[in-house]
């Protein structure tokens, strides 16, 4: 099975956007103070600037992780593969440390499978098709029980 997670592009762009401002007014706001010659509490600034700094670095890093672009998953028999932007990798189901099936409203057809692979959380949403995310869910829990009893009789 094959499934795709489409991820918007302009919402990066939106992102970095929002990354550069927040870098900008933090070197603007340094080079300020300490160009001008009137008092100012420059523990204060540089404690707020820094702040800016961080954050615009944090969204900027955000948005250069592969989860931020397409993922396209293939489930196959003992592997799961992940194609994202610039690398794909191969992953065994005995690598999965855990799984999670998200239904935010039982009213709604939407559900979410979250998979944890190290310290990354991949989540594949599913708008329309509760069905299918329950079978891959079931599919991927049996997949992820097989490969653990399988390690652990070796």
């Amino acid at each position: 099975m094959e499934h795709t997670v489409r991820k918007n592009k302009y919402n990066r762009i939106g992102m970095r956007i929002i990354a550069a401002i927040f870098i900008l007014i933090a070197v603007v706001r340094i080079v300020v103070v300490v160009t001008s010659k009137e008092p100012t509490n420059r523990i204060l600034t540089a404690i707020l600037c820094a702040g800016c700094l961080a954050y615009g670095f944090y969204l900027l890093r955000q948005t250069l992780k592969p989860q931020a672009y397409d993922i396209t998953y293939v489930f196959g028999d003992k592997t799961m593969t992940l194609k994202m932007h610039r690398k794909e990798f191969t992953i065994s189901y005995g690598e999965i440390r855990d799984l999670g099936f998200v239904v935010p409203n039982d009213n709604m057809d939407y559900s979410l499978i979250q998979i944890y692979i190290g310290k990354e959380q991949y989540v594949i949403p599913f708008s329309a098709n509760r069905n299918v995310a329950e079978a891959l869910y079931g599919m991927l829990k049996l997949k992820k029980e097989e490969a653990d009893t399988e390690k652990n009789e070796e």
